[in-house]
């Protein structure tokens, strides 16, 4: 039997009886015997009609991928579909051509009863399908990089790239500290510096910013530095930056036990280099400066445009008579400027909230030396100080950078009568007589007299003008028998028709051109004027002994200097010995009145905190306004305590200048109040005496004198207030007027108050400042304060609203110890 027989009857032998039943043309179901040959015959019949085309079938459905892999799977087999009626035979097999292979990916279906071939087209696969064989032909691929991961060539490769992936990794890590760094260069955890952006961070212990300051603001930006330290070492901690062909910044450190400092260094390497630093006023209240137009407490009430940071007049210029290079933040930052480079300072101006700190060379007033063949280096130099609190790090800085004056308790006690505004215009020696009956007759301390300029026939002869003192050792003497003591105001200035001038023209005195040939004029008080060059030793001595000699001949008890500041210099000034700074002439003007009397006052200050004297502030106006008015006085008179002048005249009770139209007096209810303020400063001045009020206004005179001594000069305990409160000042540098924060440096409000005052620790001012007002609201800082006005006991640390103030009195507390 062959092969095929044998598998023929092996199949008929295992056909169930159940699984198909044939029928005849009749539908008659046909006996078993009958029913297994039809059964043997038709698969005979259907192995001939499929046999033959099988191998096409399973080409057309898997041919083109098996073609792909190169290979044929022989184990499939086509499923073909038998129906329950076969009615015909089919065609035959079409024969097997390759363009069939190349055609068609789509299987067949043999449909027995139709004797047909269709397409098997089920339809789009499920998702599940696909998501199956995708993930089916990733583990293939996986499988195959595993594969030939096991070549030792594939190692070194996969080895390479790790390598490469950790250095890529590692220059990443270093830009990112870099760029967060930004070559931050830090003395411990305080001062952190990035150069990329160019900017100084300092900071708290807690990492808190508390100053920014952007420097190197006009190089440009697209410019790089670089480390310089090597190349120019220094003592101690040391950052150095140089933009090449700049500009070359140092910055050093130093430590003490109550502040921390850096000293900021800018040299430029070009001529065309400014030197430009902003810090941010931001997040902090800032005090300052001295004496400015409009001047406010703090100061970010005010705005200054760029412009030279030397003193002036308030009446022509932004800056007044008394300045100095420093700043002091509330939030434990104070910043000093060398005195010594060519600075320009403007404020709020194009940056709100920024000071700008400018170094340059711009002809007037700084000048470079370069005409005289000694060109100075343009340099910026300041320093920044931190500490817990601003009270701390401004005695830091008293102690570093100022020296302390010795302080005449006689201003203190006694009160200054000015014959201006009063005589302004009718000063003359009968005037002057019947101004101190006057005074007396209305039972008020004598204390010093202060004449105007007007003294003079010439401004600057220090000669009494004949026509208006025929007899100027009388009236002096009659002066001193009354008890005054005779104070005149003198200046630099000579002006033209002076009896010395000529003679002072030949011995070179003057301020002159390069040559010193010719005297350099300017105009003073719409005179015209030269002034005495006091940087010329000669010059100094000239103008020493013409003051020695007025004060010897006349009996003259002290000098009021005035004048003297840069603004008044003329173009192109041409000291004996110049320096940058035309401010210098100050120091050593006022270092020349120092040596003249023991009773000095000034009206300009430089560096001259040492220099015992009242300082007078500038002339104040009749009126109630915040700019030069009532309201200004306060903020001036704190701001100069921190500069380091503590004993201030705040200038004429009422005001020195008369504002309103054929005036004779102030206002009645603005001298008062000004009354009410005044007699808690320092110095107290009066020009229009309280006699030529009414008895309303005499009375209210009277009760401020006697609160004075009660509460300021005389005895407490075993001490008197006012001494201690000045032992205080020789010793760590405290003002005699205190801002309230002094009391409490952290306080936020005590930080903005600019309406009330402290006079040492103990005593706390607040008086009425507006118009018509009866009543203000008070600020107490913390402690148990005695409200005098009341007789009661009030609790600090909150404000107290609405608080009644009549006319006739002023509001003023004490400090109950604890």
């Amino acid at each position: 039997m062959s092969n095929s027989e044998s598998n023929l009857a092996s199949d008929t032998n295992a056909i169930p009886s159940t699984s198909i039943v044939f029928k005849d043309k009749n539908n008659l179901e046909l006996p078993a015997e009958k029913t297994k040959q039809n059964w043997v015959e038709n698969r005979e019949s259907l192995e001939l009609r499929t046999n033959g085309s099988t191998d096409d079938l399973l080409f057309l459905e898997t041919g083109s991928k098996m073609q792909d892999q190169g290979h044929t799977n022989t184990n499939d087999t086509a499923s073909v579909s038998l129906t329950e009626d076969t009615k015909e035979t089919p065609p035959a097999v079409p024969q097997r051509t390759s363009s069939l292979r190349r055609k068609t990916r789509n299987s067949l279906k043999l449909n027995l009863d139709e004797a047909t071939w269709s397409q098997d087209n089920p339809g789009k696969p499920p998702a599940t399908t696909k998501l199956r064989q995708n993930l089916q032909a990733g583990a293939t691929r996986v499988s195959a990089v595993v594969q030939k991961g096991k070549t030792p060539e594939f190692r070194f490769r996969l080895i390479l790239i790790i390598l490469f992936g950790m250095i890529i990794g590692l220059v990443t890590f270093t830009w990112y500290l870099y760029q967060r760094q930004m070559m931050q260069l830090a003395f411990g955890d305080k001062i952190k510096f990035h150069e990329t952006i160019r900017v100084i961070n300092l900071l708290k212990a807690d990492g808190q910013e508390i100053l920014k300051v952007e420097v190197g603001m006009q190089i440009p930006p697209e410019l790089k530095s670089f480390d310089c330290q090597l190349l120019y070492p220094t003592r101690g901690p040391n950052i150095c930056q140089e933009w090449k062909y700049r500009a070359r910044l140092h910055i050093n450190y130093s430590h003490t036990e109550i502040m921390s400092c850096y000293q900021v260094h800018w040299e430029s390497l070009a001529p065309t280099t400014t030197l430009r630093d902003c810090i941010s006023l931001k997040g902090a209240h800032w005090y300052g400066m001295g004496e400015v137009k409009n001047i406010s407490w703090p100061l970010s009430g005010i705005s200054e445009e760029p412009q030279p940071f030397v003193t002036g007049d308030l009446d022509q210029n932004d800056y007044g008579a008394i300045l100095e290079r420093y700043w002091l933040s509330s939030e434990g930052v104070a910043i000093k400027v060398d005195p010594n480079i060519p600075l320009y300072v403007s404020l709020n101006n194009s940056r709100t909230d920024y000071l700008c700190l400018e170094a340059k060379f711009e002809n007037f007033p700084y000048y470079d030396g370069k005409e005289g063949g000694g060109k100075k280096e343009l340099k910026l130099d300041y320093t920044i100080c931190t500490g817990s609190d601003m009270k701390q790090v401004h005695k830091g800085m008293w102690d570093k950078d100022f020296r302390r004056a010795n302080i005449s308790m006689e201003f203190i006690e006694v009160p200054i009568w000015a014959t201006a505004p009063k005589l302004e215009y009718s000063l003359n020696q009968e005037s002057l007589q019947t101004y101190s009956n006057h005074i007396m007759d209305h039972g008020f301390p004598a204390g010093f007299l202060l004449i105007d300029t007007k003294w003079q026939e010439v401004e600057g002869d220090l000669t009494f003008n004949p026509h208006l003192f025929p007899n100027p050792t009388e009236i002096l003497s009659i002066l001193h028998n009354k008890g005054f003591k005779v104070l005149l105001s003198v200046h630099p200035y000579i002006c033209l028709g002076a009896s010395v001038f000529n003679n002072a023209t030949e011995q070179n005195y003057f301020v002159s051109d390069k040559k010193r040939q010719v005297p350099l004029l300017t105009r003073w008080k719409n005179d015209v004027c030269a002034i005495v060059d006091v940087t010329r030793n000669t010059s100094e001595q000239w103008f020493h002994d013409r003051i020695i000699d007025v004060k010897t001949n006349h009996g003259i008890d002290g000098f009021l200097f005035i004048g003297g500041q840069s603004s008044f210099l003329p173009p192109y000034y041409f000291f004996y010995s110049m320096t940058i700074n035309p401010d210098n002439f100050l120091s050593l003007y006022l270092k020349l009145a120092s040596q003249t009397t023991n009773y000095l006052g000034v009206s300009v200050g430089f560096q001259s905190q040492h220099i015992s004297a009242f300082v007078r502030l500038a002339p104040r106006t009749s009126t109630w306004d915040a700019s030069r008015g009532l309201k200004s006085i306060i903020p001036a008179v704190l701001t100069l305590g921190l500069l380091g002048y503590p004993l201030v005249n705040p200038g004429s009770v009422g005001g020195d200048v008369l504002t309103s139209p054929n005036a004779t007096m102030p206002d009645k209810e603005l001298y008062i109040r000004w009354l009410q303020l005044a007699y808690f400063m320092p110095v107290v001045q009066l020009s229009v005496p309280p006699g030529d009020y009414d008895l309303d206004v005499i009375k209210a005179a009277k009760f401020m004198l006697r609160v004075r001594n009660e509460r300021i000069l005389q005895p407490k305990q075993t001490n008197e207030y006012i001494k201690r409160v000045i032992n205080e000042y020789q010793v760590t540098g405290a003002p005699i007027v205190r801002p309230l924060w002094w009391l409490a440096p952290k306080d936020p409000n005590a930080q903005v108050i600019d309406s009330q005052f402290a006079v040492g620790n103990d005593l706390i001012v607040a008086p009425v400042l507006e118009e018509g007002k009866r009543y203000r609201d008070v600020y107490l800082p913390p402690g148990r304060w005695r409200d005098e006005l009341f007789g009661t006991s009030r609790l600090g640390g909150k404000w107290i609203y609405n608080y009644s103030v009549p006319l006739d009195k002023v509001a003023y507390f004490i400090k109950i110890e604890d």
